[in-house]
């Protein structure tokens, strides 16, 4: 065995610098959000003698400021048949703060307004990005009313509102279902409008998944439940959640399951600590019992390469593993989530097992060009030949193989897989000659946990030009080191399944990520041989020389 002490770097301060370090670590701040902030912002309504593009620029801004009084305001820029038959919320479409919105005339004089396009919600609260250079164009048809005023008269229904607005009317909510087995939470990440959080975000868990995702989750909820008449109320962080008759129908575990779903939904809020489940007020008492996990990690051991032998690293220490042999040009290490986890690498044309128990290393799949391994919760390897014509392949230590056939891949060639902390989903990497894809899939599952199938792909990060690594941060997204269209040197981004691109940190010489949970779990290996940790948002320096650092996953 060999022991190595990391070398333990200077931490020093620097206010809002975010890119990797070159000579030693670097901390910075970030400040915590609050999903249950709601920002009132004031509009005016329209001035005397406006023009029309002056009504829409001010119908614009004005809707952007929020629904309060079902948007009282931006109506007023509206004639009353307008107004009437308006319905801003079907629909919402965010548009870029750093383009210029532009208006036009159209030949029956209309005003068209084009803006730079960064996604849209539909009515259940479900995001779809907007690709890059995308443009949002709508038109308003205008007349003069009896006053004599310009005002709209015709419009598209649903809401445009800017992406800075966008982040101050609108809070992310996780939806919660159950795996297969029920033994862990799985999230389905909607946006709802801050001052009516709660009753969507229950509306919609009580609706179901979104369809990508049902095959892969069940729910604990009856069909038609639907919020009482009591609706929610808050209250000291306690949630009171009227539910309707149909709940009646769930009796014993299932109520806990039941009351999981909520709980774990409703306590994104950060006024809510607890919640208590009532039949139009009537209580309705749940079983003792422990709800399952919605994230299950907990391992804070690190897999890596340290001077050509695969190590485990905790604390400040690296212990190589007691293996009889070690495989040559070793890479690609992943590793499992039980006590004794399984641990696997790349070596050549091979994937192999790296025992820790004295024994030789074992091969479970060969081939050419070898996707990089991920390991679930339930002990299947995932991987396959990169170039394998729409098929990816699960095995388990044991051997036992399932080949998984994914036609929409078509000719792609497969750069990575990683499921899951749950085992529910996975992120495919595929490229084309020309296009980087990044996609959420569902995996369906048997009675026993073994995989069946993968569903179709919902797209992430229409402006990932290019992906280096990819790692799950937490329930709803996963970090990518790579660039965007446009960007001119690789960062670390996160990636909702279901959100808006955000920027974690510049990544200049980052070779691969892995990471446990959260943001402040990444850590980076750096082209000159850096294990580098991230540390209340800035870097702490485990290893000066090591590579493929690999979390469970």
């Amino acid at each position: 065995m060999k022991k190595i002490v990391a070398f333990a770097g200077v931490l020093c301060l620097l206010a809002a610098c975010t890119t990797l370090p070159t000579e030693g670590p670097v901390n910075a701040t970030k400040a915590p959000t609050d999903t249950s902030r709601n920002v009132g912002l004031h509009a005016n309504g329209p001035s005397e003698g406006a023009s029309p593009e002056e009504i829409v620029n001010g119908f614009l801004t004005a809707s952007g400021a929020g629904p309060s009084n079902d948007f009282a305001v931006a109506r007023q820029f509206l004639s009353e048949e307008a107004s009437a038959s308006w319905q801003p919320l079907s629909s919402v479409r965010i548009y870029s703060d750093s383009r210029v919105p532009v208006t036009t005339r159209t030949d029956t004089q209309a005003v068209r307004l084009s803006l730079g396009s960064e996604g849209s919600l539909d009515q259940d609260g479900k995001f779809t990005p907007s690709s890059r250079d995308a443009v949002i164009t709508t038109e308003f048809s205008l007349a003069r009313n009896s006053e004599g005023q310009w005002r709209i008269i015709d419009l598209e229904n649903g809401l445009l509102i800017s992406a800075t607005l966008f982040d101050s009317q609108y809070a992310k909510s996780e939806l919660y279902f159950l795996t297969f087995d029920s033994r862990y939470l799985v999230a389905d990440m909607r946006w709802f409008p801050r001052n009516s959080y709660a009753v969507q975000a229950m509306n919609q868990l009580f609706a179901g998944p979104s369809p990508w995702l049902a095959s892969a989750v069940h729910t604990a909820i009856p069909a038609n439940t639907t919020v009482g008449s009591r609706s929610i109320s808050i209250e000291n962080g306690l949630a009171t959640v009227s539910v309707s008759e149909e709940a009646l129908s769930v009796a014993g575990y299932q109520r806990v399951l039941f009351e999981s779903q909520v709980e774990e939904t409703l306590t994104l809020l950060s006024n809510v600590q607890d919640v208590e489940l009532t039949i139009d007020g009537a209580p309705w008492p749940i079983s003792s019992g422990t709800g399952p996990s919605s994230y299950p990690f907990t391992d804070s051991r690190v897999l890596v390469m340290v001077g050509g032998q695969p190590s485990l690293y905790r604390d400040g220490t690296s212990v190589g593993l007691n293996m009889s042999a070690v495989p040559d040009n070793l890479h690609s290490l992943a590793m499992g989530y039980l006590e004794n986890p399984t641990m696997v690498g790349i070596s050549g044309n091979s994937l192999v097992t790296l025992p820790n128990d004295g024994t030789a290393p074992r091969t479970l799949l060969e081939g050419p060009e070898l996707i990089p391994p991920s390991v679930d919760i339930y002990d299947w390897v995932w991987s396959g030949q990169s170039n394998a014509a729409g098929k990816i392949t699960a095995v388990t230590p044991a051997g036992e193989k399932v080949d998984m056939q994914v036609p929409w891949l078509g000719d792609s060639v497969v750069k990575s897989i990683h499921v899951s902390r749950e085992g529910a989903r996975a992120v495919i990497v595929s490229q084309t000659e020309t296009t980087t894809h990044v996609s959420a899939v569902a995996i369906t599952r048997d009675s026993q946990g073994n995989p069946i199938s993968f569903g179709e792909p919902v797209e992430l990060g229409t402006r990932i030009e290019s992906v280096t690594d990819i790692a799950w941060i937490d329930e709803t997204s996963v970090a990518v080191l790579g660039t965007l269209s446009g960007s001119n040197s690789p960062a670390i981004y996160s990636v909702p399944i279901g959100g808006p691109i955000h920027t974690i940190t510049e990544a200049n010489g980052a070779t691969s990520i892995t990471a446990g949970d959260g943001d402040d779990s990444l850590i980076v290996a750096t082209e000159n041989g850096q294990i580098l940790e991230r540390s209340g948002g800035g870097w702490k320096l485990l290893l000066t020389e090591g590579s493929d650092p690999a979390l469970a996953g």
